[in-house]
C-alpha cells in the first residue's frame, strides 16, 4: 500500500470516529420543498389551437394586353380604393391602332352616305347595300376594340383593399394576365386552424353545433377577437389526419395581418369536461433519455416518476399516465432534489 492510500485511509477512519462521537455534525440536512396533491379535475375547458391569419380575398391586378409599363403608382402595404389608378402602360401602339380604326370607320361611313342615294333611287341591288352596312358595322367594332385597348393602358383597382405583393416596376414588359400587384381584402380576415379528426365533430355547421372562439394575437400585445362563424373543409390531410377550419373575423382597423400566428380557444361546454390529471407545466422535466418525469414525495424522500403528457391548459399540462390521485408532486424546490433526497 502506497503512502497516498494510507493517508486516505487514516482520514476516513478519523471522520468515522468523529461522526460516532457527534452524530449532529454528520446529519444530512433535509431539503425544503412545496408539494401539490394530485387530483382529477372535471372543470370544462375549451380546446386550444394555433391558427394563422389569412386575407378574406386576394385579387390579382393585371393588364389585358402586352406593352411596356411606364409607371406604377402604388406601393406594398398601401390602401387603395376601387377605381384608383394602379399603373400605366405605354399607349403608343394602342393610339395608332385606334386612329387607324377610326379612319376605317370614317371611310365606311362616307361610302354608306354615298351609297344611300343610289339605294334610295334603286340604282344598286339590296345585296350591295347590305355589304356597305356590314363594312360600317365591322369598322365600328374594330374602333370599339381599339378604344378598349387604349383605355386598358391605364390599370385601375377593381376593388378596395391593401396592396399585397407588387411584381411589376416601371420599364418592365407586361404580359396579358401577368399580375402587376395583388389587392388584399382585410376588412375581415380568416383564421385557419388544423383540427384533429377526433375533435372535428365539434365543428359541424350542418347540425348547428358550431362553437364560438376567442382569438388572441400575441403580436398585438395579447389583443383578443371573437368569432362564431366558420367554414370547415370536408377533405382531411391524409398524413396528419387533420381538417382545416377557417373562422371569419371582423377586422375594421386592419390590425390582423395575413401571416400572423394567433392562439384560438373554443368556448367550453359540458362535452369538454373530462376527468383529467393536470400539473403545473414547470414541474414536468425531460430526462437524458427523452422521457418526461416529475418529482414525487414518498414518505420523506424524493422519487423520480416518469409520466406521459397530453395537451397544455394555460399554465398546466394534462398527465395521461404515471400519476394517481393522492400523489404528492413537488412544485417548488424540485431543482435541488435527486433520487432519494430527504425532503420536508
Amino acid at each position: 500500500m502506497n503512502k497516498i492510500n494510507i493517508i486516505y485511509l487514516l482520514g476516513a477512519t478519523l471522520l468515522l470516529a468523529a461522526c460516532g462521537k457527534n452524530k449532529e455534525n454528520c446529519r444530512v440536512e433535509a431539503l425544503k420543498v412545496t408539494t401539490e396533491t394530485v387530483s382529477a379535475g372535471t372543470t370544462a375547458t375549451g380546446k386550444h389551437y394555433v391558427g394563422k391569419v389569412e386575407e378574406d380575398s386576394s385579387t390579382p391586378v393585371s393588364f389585358t394586353g402586352m406593352g411596356t409599363v411606364t409607371r406604377v403608382y402604388v406601393q406594398e402595404g398601401q390602401f387603395v380604393s376601387k377605381g384608383q389608378l394602379i399603373a400605366e402602360m405605354d399607349p403608343t401602339q394602342c393610339i395608332n391602332t385606334y386612329q387607324a380604326a377610326k379612319a376605317t370607320l370614317d371611310q365606311a361611313l362616307d361610302a354608306q352616305q354615298r351609297m344611300q342615294m343610289l339605294h334610295d333611287s334603286q340604282s344598286i341591288s339590296d345585296i350591295d347595300w347590305v355589304n356597305v352596312q356590314t363594312k360600317v358595322r365591322q369598322a365600328q367594332s374594330s374602333l370599339d376594340i381599339a378604344n378598349k385597348a387604349l383605355k386598358d393602358c391605364r390599370l385601375t383597382a377593381p376593388c378596395s383593399g391593401i396592396v399585397g405583393n407588387k411584381q411589376m416596376e416601371s420599364g418592365m414588359t407586361a404580359l396579358p394576365s401577368q399580375p402587376v400587384c395583388t389587392i388584399l381584402n382585410i376588412a375581415k380576415v380568416k383564421v385557419k386552424v388544423s383540427v384533429p379528426e377526433k375533435e372535428i365533430a365539434s365543428f359541424n355547421p350542418i347540425a348547428g353545433r358550431g362553437k364560438g372562439v376567442t382569438i388572441t394575437a400575441e403580436a398585438l400585445g395579447g389583443k383578443t377577437f371573437h368569432s362564431n362563424y366558420f367554414i370547415r373543409n370536408v377533405q382531411g390531410d391524409v398524413l396528419t389526419h387533420t381538417y382545416d377550419v377557417r373562422f371569419t373575423v371582423l377586422n375594421p382597423g386592419g390590425e390582423l395581418l395575413p401571416g400572423m400566428v394567433v392562439n384560438v380557444t373554443t368556448e367550453a361546454d359540458e362535452t369538454d369536461a373530462d376527468n383529467t390529471v393536470t400539473v403545473p407545466v414547470r414541474c414536468v422535466q425531460q430526462g437524458a433519455d427523452g422521457h418526461q418525469f416529475v418529482w414525487l414525495v414518498k414518505g420523506d424522500k424524493a422519487h423520480r416518476q416518469s409520466v406521459e403528457i397530453g395537451q397544455t391548459q394555460g399554465d398546466r399540462i394534462v398527465i395521461l399516465s404515471g400519476l394517481a390521485e393522492g400523489d404528492k408532486i413537488i412544485v417548488e424546490g424540485y431543482q435541488k432534489v435527486s433520487e432519494g433526497s430527504q425532503v420536508i
